[in-house]
């Protein structure tokens, strides 16, 4: 405290010996007229302002998708959770068919789970309960052809949604292109 205190003092020192003594004097000197300085205003685009742009196209895509497209398995939902373990959010985007694989898989663990706390005493853990057999990525790789066509045929069919495509890209686009200017020549993570 002491030594902030004597700092201020300097501080005020230093200031009040810099002002002219023209200023100092008994106030009969006219102040001279404030010069005139120009402002700039710099405005860069935020960086999670341009994240946003892009999950907002993304929305707007697949919104669109889903109503174009005729096989419900192949309908695309998006949310923004925790995964298990970690505080931050994430965005994930999973057709219907990854989504019923994953409930399916988390029975299948419940099960697992229920038959191993019931079974009989003094029967080793491995053999109790089945583990999940059921994997979300295995049930989409099923099916990734069908769902492959549907898409081109979809973008084929509909300049809307190749035009909303776009809107992504340059969205995505905008973002990397600020993140290269900020952090030129630094080190730095791109998400």
């Amino acid at each position: 405290m002491h030594r902030t205190w004597h700092g201020i003092v300097i501080a005020l020192w230093f200031a009040f010996a810099t002002i002219s003594p023209a200023a100092q004097s008994s106030g009969t000197t006219a102040a001279a007229p404030p010069t005139e300085t120009e402002e700039i205003v710099v405005r860069a685009p935020r960086l999670d302002e341009l994240r946003a742009a892009i999950v907002k196209a993304e929305d707007r895509f697949y919104a669109r998708y889903n109503e174009l497209n005729k096989v419900d398995d192949f309908d695309v939902e998006c949310k923004v959770d925790a995964p298990t373990g970690t505080k931050f959010k994430q965005r994930g985007c999973l057709t219907r068919v990854q989504l019923k694989a994953q409930q399916e898989q988390g029975s299948e663990f419940l099960q697992m789970v229920q038959d191993r706390a019931a079974g009989a005493p003094g029967t080793p853990n491995a053999v109790k309960g089945t583990p999940p057999t059921t994997d979300p990525d295995t049930a989409m790789l099923a099916r990734y052809q069908e769902y492959k066509m549907n898409v081109l045929y979809l973008l084929k069919m509909n300049p809307e949604l190749r035009r909303l495509v776009r809107e992504r890209d340059e969205a995505e686009k905008r973002y990397n292109d600020e993140l290269k200017k900020r952090f030129k020549g630094r080190l730095g993570l791109s998400r």
